[in-house]
């Protein structure tokens, strides 16, 4: 697994090639329909659109979803149940639908299909999901991403992200509770998740301003066995300020680890801050003694629920 998330700037410069070559005409918002690490690039580009920008982690598609909607249905194996629900759904309301994926049923149902490489884990396959979709919506015009920025980034300064990756891996004591604001408050989950998914571990994630006014007074009672994370370099001067605040306090308590997001723009900050996730929760399963490539319970529940179907 480390071999392969190590390759992400690789992965993002052939997820650019990928042809993204479809033009929708009369688009008023976008839906996503996605779980897990598929979904997590609409968090990301939702933060850009300059149309209602929606993410759907659900069977089934909310009223607002109709023939003006570009339905965007994005699952690496082709076969999440959730996802293709949805994606039949969008096609009986006529919306504009493209997918995104390597294989499976959705490849073979999905007239608009962007293909992309299989065989691959999907957490670790974030470029080929998040890049070809950033190409597909700068095409029509719905975003306005600088790939190229990022790419440089994480390329220039790849020696020195794995360097601080393993040293916050081996900071961390107990579970991590991850906290960010704006697109970081999209790559906390994204952290969270993996920290789930390769580490094999708990782990928590806040968006600010919001954990302000509800998880902060959980700091008033007992916390044991926490490390706090925050993920910092896109807040405003309000922000700033709750961010301060929070470690004055919180650290009272728990260790509290700040990272700076850095680059040139919001889109870079994430993609730094997203890659320097992706590989401490690697190098936490390593210093934790654990396999992080089997996901079984994922795959045990799956195989319930297709024994489930089969039964009906």
């Amino acid at each position: 697994m480390l071999d392969v998330v190590k390759r992400l700037p690789e992965q993002i410069e052939e997820a650019l090639k990928i042809k993204t070559d479809f033009v929708f005409e009369g688009i008023k918002n976008v839906a996503v329909s996605a779980m897990g690490g598929s979904a997590i690039s609409g968090d990301i580009v939702q933060h850009f659109s300059k149309l209602p920008f929606f993410i759907i982690r659900d069977y089934y598609l909310p009223p607002y979803i109709g023939k003006d909607t570009l339905f965007i249905a994005i699952s690496y194996s082709g076969n999440t149940e959730e996802t293709l629900a949805c994606f039949k759904e969008a096609l009986k309301r006529n919306c504009k639908t493209i997918a995104i994926t390597s294989n499976g049923m959705l490849a073979d149902e999905a007239e608009n299909k962007i293909l992309i490489p299989s065989g691959m884990q999907p957490r670790a396959a974030i470029a080929y999901l998040l890049f070809p979709l950033i190409n597909l919506l700068r095409r029509n015009g719905i975003v306005s991403i600088n790939c190229e920025e990022a790419l440089y980034l994480l390329k220039s300064e790849r020696n020195k992200i794995e360097e601080l990756a393993r040293k916050i891996a081996y900071e961390i004591k107990g579970f991590p509770i991850i906290y960010g604001y704006g697109i970081l408050a999209s790559i906390a989950k994204r952290w969270r998740q993996q920290f789930n998914e390769n580490s094999k571990m708990m782990a928590f994630d806040f968006a600010l301003p919001e954990c302000n006014h509800n998880e902060i007074e959980a700091w008033e009672g007992i916390v044991e066995g926490v490390t706090c994370i925050f993920l910092r370099g896109v807040e405003n001067e309000r922000v700033k300020i709750r961010f301060d605040f929070m470690k004055k306090i919180y650290s009272k308590k728990a260790k509290v680890i700040e990272v700076h997001a850095y680059g040139k723009d919001d889109f870079s900050k994430a993609m730094y801050a997203l890659f320097l996730g992706d590989l401490a929760s690697v190098y936490m399963a390593e210093r934790n003694g654990v396999d992080a490539e089997p996901v079984n319970l994922i795959k045990k529940l799956k195989e319930e629920l297709q024994h489930s179907r089969s039964s009906s």
